[in-house]
């Protein structure tokens, strides 16, 4: 029900707003003027007909159809595509916030198909079924009322057939457009599937590659293209007969309602005008009738995107469970105090997996602590709990975290690259002199950076991400392997800075070598599933 009732909060479907309104009056309005075009026409072949000068009939008929034209192309189709990419933008750009913002227990409920749907694919339909919904089927609706009235000006047997068809069609259309619904639903885990490995290919092709891995993935990508294929090729097939049926029936209503005007005529109760009218309101009904009843069908079918949209709007708004741990303790000298069992999984016991428990591990403001242990053992996942990155609920146990944790700088990996100068890739930040000169970041000063491996080295990430982190002011720095592809006299200089910032800030630094332990308060490490102080 929460996510419900915030998919209407923060992505209504149904949106009433002036500025739709507007829209869906000039999409009526559009049609309207096409009739009014043909009601020229017709009065044009009657006055021909007749014997009667026709030349400026045919002059207005001719300027009522060019500004039909324009209505048609402008105000029918322009202005209702224009506000569904617009409002998929303004989702598109909520949903990244949003996803910015949910908490990592929240985030690591999917995996990166399903959230590059979210943000591309769902962000993308809910644009369409916003414009469908709030301009196209309303205008439709406005523009249908507007041709029974006119039908009914002309002849009252046609604005009755008008009625008896629309039952009819919707009814014909029902089938599918249930099929239509139910499909969506379902396929859309193949289309996260798909995505998923598309992604991954592209982000670790180099890999792959270096891996002798082609022919393995390349199974897994038909696998899952397998899979999302089926889906669309039952997909299509029912939205096919959507699109098809109206034309379909619409030649049957033609026919109907011309053959009542033809009956007319011979009788001498109507011109030949009126045949020719008929013809067109029937033709012009077809548009705002299929229009009407596809575009609620794919609004119901399409329902599943703005539900997605909903949870990712739910989950910004979920507490991370680090808010109770962030208080100060007894001790306002402590940055944090950690007694308990650390988890990887959510399973405890045997069908659990086990990081390591500690007694009592405190840390002090302006301690140099380093960390150490085994690959796998759980010291990034110590910085994570630290930061608030994970989920609190691993811990078994207690712990007490200064609100400042919540904001520490933080190296981590993969160090985010994005395209642009040194400028662009300190994330709005500016870089420290002193930083910029221990991690001689000079060869940076003309770069053109595009993240890719033959563009930027992995030793130049790594400084990339230093000079991030350690510009920053925050009191508290996290370093998940600050040493990890330096050269040696880089690493020097570095760990004689992180030895200068003892009582200055409080740092935190996973190591595999004892370069900083001389200088360190601390040393941890992690051995045998036990987190323990070893200086």
């Amino acid at each position: 029900m929460r996510s419900a009732s915030l998919t209407s909060r923060a992505y209504p479907v149904f949106d009433p707003r002036p500025a739709n309104l507007a829209r869906a009056v000039g999409v009526a309005a559009a049609t309207v003027a096409c009739s009014c075009a043909s009601l020229a026409v017709g009065a044009a072949i009657d006055a021909l007909t007749a014997g009667e000068d026709v030349g400026a009939r045919l002059v207005a008929a001719l300027a009522l159809a060019a500004l039909a034209t324009a209505a048609a192309v402008l105000l029918g189709a322009w202005v209702p595509r224009w506000a569904g990419v617009s409002r998929a933008m303004d989702a598109a750009a909520s949903a990244a916030r949003q996803l910015l913002a949910a908490p990592s227990r929240a985030f690591a409920r999917h995996d990166k198909g399903y959230y590059v749907n979210v943000l591309t694919g769902s962000t993308e339909v809910y644009g369409t079924m916003c414009a469908d919904l709030n301009v196209s089927v309303l205008g439709s609706g406005l523009a249908l009322a507007a041709l029974v009235a006119i039908a009914a000006a002309q002849d009252v047997l046609l604005a009755a057939m008008l009625l008896a068809y629309a039952p009819a069609f919707a009814l014909a259309l029902r089938l599918p457009a249930r099929r239509l619904a139910r499909l969506q639903g379902e396929g859309i885990s193949a289309q996260d599937a798909w995505l998923g490995e598309s992604k991954r290919i592209v982000e670790e092709k180099r890999s792959i590659n270096a891996a002798a891995a082609d022919a393995f993935f390349s199974t897994r990508y038909r696998e899952c293209s397998a899979g999302y294929l089926d889906f669309v090729t039952r997909y299509r097939f029912n939205e096919a007969l959507i699109d098809e049926l109206p034309s379909i029936l619409s030649c049957v209503l033609a026919a109907a309602m011309m053959a009542v005007e033809v009956w007319h005529c011979a009788t001498g109760a109507a011109g030949a005008g009126q045949v020719f009218v008929a013809y067109q309101i029937a033709q012009l009904a077809q548009a705002p009738l299929s229009t009407l009843l596809s575009k609620l069908a794919n609004v119901r079918g399409n329902r599943v995107h703005a539900e997605r949209l909903g949870e990712l709007a739910a989950a910004a708004e979920e507490p991370s469970g680090f808010e109770a741990l962030r208080r100060a303790g007894d001790d306002d000298d402590v940055i944090a105090r950690v007694d308990g069992t650390l988890w990887a999984t959510p399973e405890r016991g045997e069908e659990g997996r086990r990081l390591w428990e500690t007694h009592d591990l405190t840390i002090r403001r302006g301690e140099l602590v380093v960390l150490r242990g085994a690959n796998g053992s759980g010291k990034s996942m110590l910085l994570d709990f630290l930061r608030g990155l994970s989920d609190p609920d691993d811990l078994d146990g207690t712990a007490e975290l200064a609100p400042e944790l919540a904001h520490a700088a933080y190296l981590t990996y993969p160090v985010p690259v994005v395209t642009g100068d040194l400028e662009c890739n300190l994330l709005g930040g500016t870089a420290d002199p002193e930083v910029a000169r221990v991690l001689d970041v000079s060869g940076f000063a003309e770069k053109e950076i595009d993240g890719s491996t033959i563009n930027l080295s992995l030793g130049e990430r790594q400084k990339l991400g230093l000079l991030r982190a350690l510009s920053r002011p925050e009191p508290v720095v996290l370093l998940d392997e600050p040493l990890t592809n330096l050269d040696a006299a880089t690493s020097a200089r570095l760990c004689d800075y992180l030895a200068g910032l003892r009582g200055r800030r409080t740092v935190v630094a996973i190591m595999h070598s004892d370069d900083l332990d001389a200088a360190a308060d601390q040393v941890l490490r992690i051995e045998g599933g036990r987190l323990e102080r070893v200086r």
